[in-house]
């Protein structure tokens, strides 16, 4: 039994060493924060919105 906590143990410390190392190598490129948008980005949405207001049929006459 004491075999399979090494290996238990082990494969979490083998998970966070590697998470480390990319993250090392990678010079910390990668985020998990929603990053901002460029203003192309945003001009595109608000195009988009704009185009599916124009043909939203929801709001007629009656």
């Amino acid at each position: 039994m004491h075999w399979m906590m090494w290996i238990f143990w082990g494969s979490f410390a083998a998970l966070f060493l590697g998470s480390f190392l990319v993250d090392v190598l990678t010079r910390r490129k990668y985020s998990l924060n929603k990053p901002e948008k460029t203003l192309n980005q945003n001009l595109a949405e608000a195009g988009a919105l704009r185009d599916v207001e124009q043909h939203n049929n929801q709001s007629g006459m009656f």
